[in-house]
């Protein structure tokens, strides 16, 4: 059994089991007997490495927790999470995500003999039937959660960051956008007064909003008179826009004003007859008694709309936004006025004084769509 050292600090290496077993003196505990910390490993490289990660803990000053494992890490980081308000909704994507990709793979590993290698075999593993954009939140829940060990000594280093996040081996679904004809006809759908959700498709495929900004859409950021939108937050979380620059305000399309007014005037009788019953938001999207749409809710009624319109059920809300940009680009407008109009961050694209303030309002969209969309009214006459 041969002494050998590591850093400042005399350890020994000997066979034990089926492997290796090593030791280092820290000289003795408060209660007088020697602290001698053990590590295992199946090879004497491997059991020298897990001395040298606990001497640099050490002199970090950090204090390992020898069965703190992957399980109560992922668990301590969601108690953290929903802590910091995360909504149900991400908060329950989230536990499944831990519970079914993490916890059941690799929860039982203690955190500080974890190694870059054990992740990455994980990460391959879940790679085979998962997506990019899935893989890369599951990867980022894992290196999180060990961030926040290390930040709570439990842990020396986060080997999760060593890690590049691989490709998925099942593709993302794409969204789609609807053709010009397409498009036409769900509008036409749309106008049918049967369908409550109406005037948010109609506003959605002639404005490019976000579902999420549709949602949380109030009539304060509505001139009918004007005929202007204003997007000032967002069904998310703590409510703001997906970014500082998606506030915006734009132009609507006639058949958007007409739609609105329409849905207003239907409202106004609702909340008569709801009397107390009637729930004060002031949603311009909302269910008969003024409650909010969950994105849920819009998706079961967008459907029916699709349906009526021959189109299918196999559509989903946000495909109108990508309907929107497809559109606006085959008709010519200048990718930077598109990016402007949907309110995306990209900072490379046309930096303007609406991104920063309200004014002033959009146009080019409502513009346009009144034109396409009046001469298909005109050709299918």
């Amino acid at each position: 059994m041969a002494k050998i050292l590591i850093g400042n600090y005399e350890a020994t290496i000997y066979p034990e089991g089926n492997g290796y077993t090593g030791a280092i003196s820290l000289g003795s505990k408060p209660d007088g007997t020697r602290n001698r910390p053990k590590r295992k490993g199946r090879t004497k490289d491997a059991v020298k490495a897990k001395l040298r990660d606990l001497v640099d803990e050490i002199e970090k000053g950090v204090q390992s927790e020898r069965n703190y494992t992957v399980e109560k890490a992922v668990n301590a980081l969601l108690v953290h999470l929903a802590k910091q308000g995360k909504s149900d909704a991400t908060m329950t994507t989230y536990r499944g995500l831990a519970d079914n990709r993490i916890i059941s793979k690799i929860g039982k590993a203690k955190l500080s003999e974890l190694t870059a290698d054990d992740v990455e075999a994980w990460l391959d593993e879940c790679a085979k039937d998962m997506t990019t954009q899935t893989l890369k939140i599951v990867h980022g829940l894992l290196r999180r959660a060990i961030r926040l060990a290390e930040r709570r000594d439990k842990v020396g280093r986060n080997v999760a960051l060593l890690v590049d996040t691989p490709h998925g081996k099942r593709p993302t679904k794409r969204s789609r956008s609807l053709s010009l004809e397409q498009a036409t006809t769900l509008l036409r759908a749309a106008e049918e007064p049967r369908h409550r959700l109406g005037a948010y498709v109609i506003l959605a495929i002639v404005s490019g909003l976000r579902t999420e900004e549709l949602r949380a859409l109030t009539w304060t950021d509505v001139d009918l008179k004007k005929k202007v939108v204003y997007v000032l937050r967002s069904d998310r979380d703590g409510g703001d826009t997906k970014t500082k620059r998606s506030r915006r305000g734009i132009a609507m399309a006639d058949m958007a004003v007409d739609a609105l007014t329409a849905l207003r005037k239907r409202q106004a009788a609702e909340k008569l007859q709801a009397g107390d019953a009637w729930q004060g938001h002031n949603l311009v999207f909302c269910k008969e008694d003024g409650t909010p749409y969950t994105d849920g809710d819009v998706a079961r009624r967008f459907r029916q709309i699709t349906k009526a319109a021959g189109l299918g059920e196999s559509w989903v809300p946000r495909e109108l936004r990508h309907t929107f940009v497809s559109i606006m680009s085959d008709q010519g407008v200048a990718l930077e006025k598109i990016s402007d109009l949907v309110g995306h961050s990209d900072t490379r694209t046309t930096q303007t004084v609406y991104r920063h303030e309200l004014r002033p309002v959009i146009t080019t969209g409502a513009e346009k769509m009144n034109v396409i969309f009046e001469d298909q009214k005109t050709k299918s006459a």
